[in-house]
C-alpha cells in the first residue's frame, strides 16, 4: 500500500535533512520489518514453533520474523509481536528485579510486557494507560503473558502526582506522538498528521514530562521515547525539560549499527542531545524511533509501603488457604487481596493506589461464591 505523504511533511524534512530526505521518503514506501519476542516467564520459553535463526542483536529475546496472532504460541503468551526498533527502549531502561517501575503510557503493552519479562515476577511494575479502551487491551496482554508483578491503572499522569511523589526507581514515557515513524506500518495514520498536530503532541508531551519529574525518585532513571521523527517532540522537548529541571541529565546509550546520535541542531544546539538516539528506516532495519535516557541527581529516598486492608476476614483466609493448598500448587499466601468478590495475589498492597482506577492488581486467582471458590484464568 502506497504511503501518501503530504506536501507539508515533505517540505519540512527536505528543509531539515537536505538530500537525505528523499531516501527517507523512499524507505517509508517499503514494507515494514516484522519481529517478535520470546517470553522468559514461561517454562521452556524457547520451545516455540517459530524459527529463531534471525536474532536481533540488541535484544536477547528478540527475533526477526512474522507470527500468527491465532497460533498457540501467541495465545498462550510464549511470543509477542513487537516492532524491532521499539524493543531497544526496554534494553535502555534496564529493569532490575527489585525495581519500582512506572510505564506511564503503556498500552497496548509491548514495552510493559518486555519490562516484566526482565523483572522475573519480582519488584513492582505499574502499567498505566489514560484511554479506557486501550487500558483493557493492556490488561488483557498482561494476563496473556502470565505477568504477576504488575498493577494496571487507567488514570491521567496528574492522578499519580500527590500519591507517588519521588516514588519510582525507573519510569518509561513512551509518549503519545504524531507517529511519523510508523507511517509505513500504518499508512492510514498520515490522514491525521499536520503541522498543528505535531505542535499539539509536543505540548501534551511536556505536560506528561512535568508529571514524570515529580514521580521519579532521586537517583532514578527516566527513559523517554517516541515513534516520530519530529524535532518538536524529541530534541526540542528534551532540551526544554533539561533546562526546566537542571537536576536531570542525559546519559550515553550504546548505539548499534544503523542507530544515530540525536541532533543538537534540532534542539537549540544543546550538545548533550548527541547522547540521545535516533532510528531512521533508510539506515536502520526497523521503524522510526527517538529515545533517550536521563538520570535524576540526589540520594535515593527511603520509601515505606503503607499497607491497605486486604478485605479478607478470618473465615475467608482459612477457606482460601485450604483451597490454595489443594488447587494452586502451594501458591504463596503473601499479598492476598479481596476486591469486590474477586481474590488476587496482589502485586502491591500499598495504600497509595487507593483512589486510582485499577484494572488489575497482580494475579487474579478466583471469584468468591456462596458455596465455593471458582477458579478463573490466571495467565500462567
Amino acid at each position: 500500500m502506497k504511503v501518501d505523504l503530504s506536501n507539508d511533511f515533505k517540505e519540512k524534512y527536505r528543509n531539515l535533512m537536505g538530500e537525505r530526505a528523499e531516501k527517507l521518503f523512499s524507505a517509508i514506501q517499503e514494507d515494514s520489518q516484522d519481529a517478535f519476542r520470546l517470553n522468559p516467564l514461561k517454562a521452556n520459553y524457547k520451545n516455540v514453533a517459530y524459527p529463531l535463526d534471525e536474532p536481533i542483536e540488541y535484544s536477547p529475546i528478540g527475533y526477526y520474523g512474522n507470527i500468527d496472532g491465532n497460533s498457540i504460541d501467541h495465545i498462550s503468551g510464549y511470543v509477542y509481536s513487537q516492532e524491532p526498533s521499539a524493543m531497544y527502549v526496554t534494553e535502555i531502561l534496564d529493569p532490575a528485579k527489585d525495581d519500582k517501575i512506572l510505564d506511564l503510557c503503556a498500552a497496548p503493552g509491548s514495552k510493559t510486557t518486555y519490562i516484566a519479562s526482565k523483572m522475573a515476577s519480582q519488584g513492582l511494575l505499574v502499567s498505566n494507560e489514560i484511554n479506557s479502551k486501550r487500558a483493557k487491551v493492556l490488561s488483557s496482554n498482561i494476563e496473556r503473558m502470565g505477568i504477576t508483578n504488575t498493577v494496571v491503572t487507567n488514570n491521567s499522569p496528574k492522578d499519580f502526582e500527590k500519591k507517588f511523589d519521588n516514588f519510582f526507581d525507573k519510569i518509561l514515557v513512551d509518549a503519545p506522538c504524531s507517529g511519523e515513524g510508523m507511517f509505513r506500518k500504518d499508512p492510514e495514520s498520515t490522514q491525521y498528521w499536520s503541522l498543528d498536530y505535531v505542535e499539539q503532541c509536543a505540548n501534551r508531551q511536556q505536560h506528561i514530562l512535568d508529571s514524570t519529574y515529580k514521580l521519579l525518585d532521586n537517583g532514578g532513571t527516566l527513559v523517554y521515547s517516541t515513534c516520530t521523527f519530529s524535532p518538536e517532540e524529541n530534541e526540542q522537548n528534551i532540551d526544554w525539560f533539561l533546562k526546566k529541571y537542571p537536576d536531570m541529565h542525559l546519559v550515553e546509550v550504546k548505539k548499534y549499527a544503523g542507530m544515530e546520535d540525536g541532533r543538537p541542531e534540532w534542539g537549540n544546539n544543546n550538545p548533550e542531545l548527541k547522547k540521545a538516539l535516533r532510528m531512521f528506516p533508510d539506515q536502520f532495519n526497523g521503524e522510526g524511533h527517538f529515545m533517550c535516557k536521563m538520570v535524576k541527581d540526589g540520594e535515593k529516598s527511603e520509601i515505606k509501603e503503607r499497607q491497605i486492608n486486604t478485605g479478607l476476614k478470618k473465615d475467608d483466609l482459612k477457606f482460601v488457604s485450604k483451597f490454595a493448598k489443594a488447587n494452586l500448587n502451594g501458591l504463596s499466601e503473601s499479598n492476598w487481596l479481596k476486591i469486590s468478590d474477586f481474590l488476587y495475589q496482589a502485586a502491591s498492597l500499598d495504600s497509595r493506589f487507593k483512589g486510582l482506577h485499577i484494572l488489575r492488581n497482580g494475579l487474579k486467582l478466583g471469584e468468591f461464591k456462596k458455596i465455593d471458590l471458582s477458579l478463573t484464568s490466571h495467565g500462567c
